[in-house]
């Protein structure tokens, strides 16, 4: 839910000036920033990693936070906004079947079923209300899928970190290696002069963005996968789309039609249904053995 007010934060930015590149830097140095800064004072211990890892935060950094908003930003460019988030949420399908391949979590028909119905229910929020919103290139589709392999890449990468870090020592360290990339992008490709003070207009939304959207999403979410499997993670964060078009309508008064409302309809089945397979007692992630 806290992902899913991104969109509105970020009208703000972009009315103020900011380009995508310098408001997802400033998103990810704010919130890496605020995380160190809280780290020194209170909790010291967790900026501790073994050097052996830091490959794998260098990936996660790399991948998750630097290549994916760099693969989405280049889906929208090529198609449009609702065909490239369309696409971003094949993320559950991917994160089922990588979660099933690196970590042995079972791919069962409550799991499918579950994903299916919440990828059916975003495309239905995100296009339906609007006509001719969907446009197919190969480059944007292949753009868009990596997206949502890179979106879905956060999950895996989270759970491997988990093995070993907290969910702090995890954000702290995957934001701080995306920082870097994403002012190397910056630098190399947008603005050779580096990431400039945001204008005056843009701070308050900042601020908004890099506390709520980022800092406590992330936080949520990483600490979220300590408990639960990353496929039923990625099934349940498919209420970011629903929020985002939900509050849209009602802040923006933009419009939610009645294929919309079936669209989070979906999205909500989706995430019902896996939730109720764990209430029920069918929870994979059960160890063998437990009650």
């Amino acid at each position: 839910m806290a992902w899913g007010t991104l969109g509105l934060a970020s009208r703000r930015l972009f009315a103020a000036g900011l380009t995508p590149l310098e408001a997802a830097t400033w998103r990810a140095a704010g919130a890496c920033i605020l995380l160190i800064a809280y780290c020194l004072l209170f909790a010291r211990p967790a900026l501790r990693v073994a050097r052996r890892d830091l490959p794998l935060f260098a990936a996660y950094g790399a991948v998750s936070v630097a290549g994916f908003m760099t693969v989405y930003f280049t889906a929208i460019a090529l198609t449009t906004v609702a065909t490239a988030a369309v696409l971003l949420y094949t993320a559950p399908i991917w994160v089922v079947l990588l979660a099933r391949l690196l970590f042995a979590e079972p791919v069962t028909r409550t799991k499918v079923a579950s994903a299916a119905l919440a990828v059916a229910g975003c495309a239905l929020v995100i296009s339906g209300a609007r006509t001719g919103a969907l446009r197919i290139t190969g480059a944007g589709v292949l753009a868009g899928l990596g997206a949502g392999l890179t979106y879905a890449l956060y999950s895996i990468f989270g759970k491997t970190a988990l093995r070993r870090y907290s969910p702090l020592t995890t954000v702290v360290y995957a934001l701080g290696f995306g920082v870097l990339f994403l002012l190397a992008a910056l630098f190399l490709v947008a603005a050779p002069g580096g990431l400039q003070r945001p204008p005056d207009a843009a701070v308050p939304a900042l601020v908004y963005v890099i506390l709520v959207p980022t800092t406590a999403a992330y936080l949520l979410y990483i600490g979220g996968l300590q408990w639960v499997e990353a496929g039923r993670a990625s099934v349940v964060a498919t209420l970011e789309p629903v929020v985002a078009s939900a509050s849209g309508a009602l802040i923006l008064r933009e419009s939610f039609g009645a294929v919309q409302w079936l669209g989070a309809a979906l999205v909500l089945g989706g995430v019902l249904l896996i939730q109720a397979d764990r209430l029920l007692g069918r929870d994979d992630t059960s160890p063998p053995g437990s009650s």
